[in-house]
Formats: C-alpha cells, sequence, structure tokens
C-alpha cells in the first residue's frame, strides 16, 4: 500500500511538472503575412492574436509582418529550405495553389465549424481550387467588385440620390447629368495598372455568364464571339470618348489616390472593392453611413442576366505549412480569425468581408453591407486564369485599349481571349 501510495505521488507530481512547464513554456505559433505590416490593420490583428491566445492560454503567437513587394519569394525561400514560420497568409487562388505540396489538409481541423463558411469558398480553398480535394487555405475573407455613389452628389445632379441606375440608359443618362453639374461622373484610377477599368469589367462579365463563369476555361463559353462581351468593350470605350471617366484618371494611381479622391468627395461613382481596401466601410466612413449607395453592375440588354454580383470566394486566408511542428495549436489560431468574435473584430474595423455566415452584419452599423451581401455571388472569371493573365495581362491589355488608345477592340477581346486559352492548357 504504502509503494502504492508513493508511486501515485510521484504520478501526481509529474502531472504538476508537466503543467507547470507548459504554462511557463507555451507552444509558440509563428504567423507570416503581408498585412500585418499596414498601420491601419496591424492594431486589429493584435487584438485578434490577443483574443486568440486568452481562449488558449498554451498558445504564443509570434506575428510577422513581410513586405509585400517580395512575400512570395520569402515564402519560396522558406519552402526551399524546408524550415519557417507555421502559418503563412495567402491569396486566394493561384498564388496559395502553387504551395499545395507544403501546406497541411486542414479537413479535419475545419469539419466540427466547416458550414460557417460555404462550400464555394472552400472550394476555391482547396488543392488546385477542385472542390472534390482536400482544403488548404482557411479563407478570412472574400472579395469581389461593385460600383459605390455619393448620394449628395446624385441629389447635387437632380438625380434621385436613393436609386441606383437600372440599366445602360439610367446610368450613360446619370453621367450626363452629373457631368453637366460640374461633377466627375467616374473617379478613376489608371496610373499603372487601370484598375477602374480592370475592375468595372469584371462586374459587366458576371452579368454576361452568370454564374457559368467557369465554362469560360472549359470551352463552353468564350470572350470572342460573344456578343456580351463585345458591348461590354464598347460601354468601357464610351465612357472614355464622352468624359464620364475622370480625365485626371490617367495620372491617379487607384491604390489608394483614387479611393482617397472618392471617399473626398471628389467624383459621384466609384468602381470599388468590397474587401480589404477601397471599400464600404472606407466610403462610409469618409462620405457618411447613409449617404453612400451601391450598385453591382450595369444592366444592358445584350447581357443575359441582370444585377449579378461578382466574387472570390477568398480574397486572402491562412495555411498551415507542412513542417509545423505543432499544427493543432495552429488550427486553432486560424480557426480564431475565421470565425466567431475574432471574426467579428477582423471585420467590424478593417472592413474586410468575412466569409463566415454566422456573423451578426447588423451589429456592424453599416447598412451597406446589407445591401452588398443579400446577392449571391458569381465567380470572378480572373480567378480562373493563370498567375500572369491574372495578375499581369489583362490590365495591360485594359490599359492598351482604353488609357493608351492603341488597340481596337476587335484586338482587345481576341487578346482577352487568349487568356482563357492559356487557362484552358494548364
Amino acid at each position: 500500500m504504502r509503494k502504492m501510495r508513493v508511486g501515485l505521488l510521484a504520478v501526481v507530481v509529474c502531472f504538476m511538472v508537466t503543467i507547470v512547464a507548459f504554462a511557463a513554456d507555451p507552444v509558440t505559433i509563428t504567423i507570416w503575412d503581408f498585412k500585418y505590416g499596414d498601420a491601419g490593420v496591424q492594431e486589429t490583428m493584435q487584438k485578434v492574436d490577443e483574443l486568440v491566445m486568452q481562449q488558449n492560454p498554451g498558445i504564443k503567437i509570434e506575428h510577422v509582418a513581410q513586405p509585400n513587394n517580395e512575400y512570395y519569394q520569402l515564402v519560396r525561400a522558406a519552402v526551399q529550405a524546408g524550415e519557417g514560420p507555421d502559418v503563412v497568409m495567402f491569396h486566394g487562388g493561384v498564388q496559395a495553389y502553387e504551395f499545395d505540396d507544403y501546406t497541411l489538409e486542414l479537413d479535419n481541423y475545419i469539419q466540427p465549424w466547416r458550414d460557417e463558411i460555404s462550400e464555394f469558398s472552400w472550394a476555391f480553398c482547396s488543392t488546385g481550387g477542385d472542390g472534390s480535394k482536400p482544403v488548404h487555405l482557411v479563407p478570412i475573407t472574400t472579395q469581389g467588385m461593385g460600383i459605390y455613389y455619393n448620394k449628395a452628389l446624385f441629389k447635387q445632379a437632380g438625380l434621385d440620390p436613393d436609386k441606383a441606375p437600372a440599366d445602360l440608359a439610367a446610368f450613360l443618362d446619370a453621367c450626363e447629368k452629373l457631368k453637366q453639374a460640374g461633377i466627375v461622373p467616374i473617379t478613376a484610377g489608371l496610373q499603372g495598372a487601370p484598375y477602374t477599368v480592370d475592375f468595372l469589367f469584371r462586374t459587366l462579365v458576371a452579368n454576361i455568364y452568370g454564374a457559368d463563369t467557369e465554362a469560360l476555361v472549359t470551352g463552353g463559353q468564350s470572350f470572342a464571339g460573344n456578343a456580351g462581351f463585345m458591348k461590354a468593350a464598347e460601354i468601357v470605350k464610351e465612357l472614355f470618348q464622352k468624359g464620364y471617366m475622370d480625365p485626371d484618371g490617367t495620372s491617379t494611381p487607384y491604390f489608394m489616390d483614387a479611393a482617397n479622391n472618392f471617399a473626398a468627395g471628389k467624383g459621384a461613382m466609384f468602381v470599388g472593392l468590397l474587401s480589404d481596401v477601397c471599400h464600404w466601410k472606407v466610403f462610409s466612413d469618409g462620405l457618411g453611413k447613409d449617404n453612400v449607395g451601391y450598385f453591382p453592375t450595369i444592366n444592358f440588354p445584350e447581357a443575359p442576366y441582370q444585377d449579378q454580383q461578382v466574387g472570390q470566394p477568398a480574397g486572402i486566408g491562412y495555411s498551415i505549412m507542412a513542417w509545423s511542428k505543432n499544427p493543432d495549436a495552429a488550427a486553432k489560431v486560424i480557426e480564431g480569425y475565421a470565425r466567431g468574435e475574432g471574426a467579428a473584430i477582423w471585420m467590424g474595423e478593417t472592413g474586410a468581408l468575412s466569409p463566415n455566415k454566422n456573423l451578426d452584419i447588423n451589429k456592424l452599423g453599416y447598412p451597406l453591407v446589407g445591401e452588398i451581401l443579400k446577392r449571391s455571388f458569381n465567380r470572378d472569371f480572373v480567378t480562373l486564369l493563370t498567375n500572369e493573365d491574372a495578375n499581369q495581362n489583362f490590365d495591360r491589355y485594359c490599359a492598351q485599349a482604353y488609357v493608351a488608345d492603341e488597340m481596337t477592340l476587335e484586338k482587345f477581346v481576341e487578346a482577352a481571349q487568349g487568356m482563357l486559352e492559356n487557362a484552358k492548357d494548364q
């Protein structure tokens, strides 16, 4: 009996020592990302980190800001070395797919709360974007594009501030009335990459192909020979020819100058993002929560669909690297960003749209969020393209056709079709 008591005492002592050691030396999870260095974002991420650590006392988070301009080179270097952070932030899509062989499958970790995020997002975050394969990325934002408008400037031009243009005729009429009133109809950022044109095209494509955008890279749909796509190209050209695009746009970068101009009331409409930057929160804070209207696209007869919302299933997200020695703890960290109070803090303070359906958007106090999220998303065609086409070539074609005016619309359509052909070959 005495030996048994001594043995039990030894077990208890060992157990207590283990607890003390764990409490004194928590598991450290290192995160790399390209957002943490942003002054307006870091404070929010620190709040989420603190929350996650409070909820998981055995975890310590070491958040490392990496420079945007060489971020993926640094991740590739870590992969070559076979060591680095536990968790890495990726853009959803091709940038994440490049590292699928070096990131963990997450299905078992997300299984208890998977239904909080739509399969539209999870499929995009799976191996190579194939929803039948394992998930490698937990999305913390969704992305998309749409058209914001300044209600006060609409009213000043004699337009109904509470009524967004219903179709192309109404849109062009609004542009003309704004111009005649001395108001810039469309605040534009065209210097460097002409994102205003790029993003406008994506909103128009949503009306042309609806939920069938994936058929653009399987052969079921095309840009070439499609009357709707050619009409979209003509619409954008007309906006330039009639002076509806900001004449100073050619010398204005989209990020962040053009967005700041719109937020300061220098222009009536802006083709903006739904998340990350240049979005509903920035404009509502700048112009007033009740002074910003929104519509997802321009309806026109040649497009079979109306009021379609273009979206990306995942803007950014987190993956666990295969070399992590503490994947269970790492999974708790990224879960803390994707759901619950952490996701609410992230969305409420940064304006990043969370893909989590359980968040109460009414608590945010921004009516525009409900206006955006009342529509289901159709997949942004650019997410189907190869990396070079998605990030460089389409912007180059837009610049040549509209900013420099050195490419015919026929050649523009031909070049855009070439991007689809490249994607089919992948």
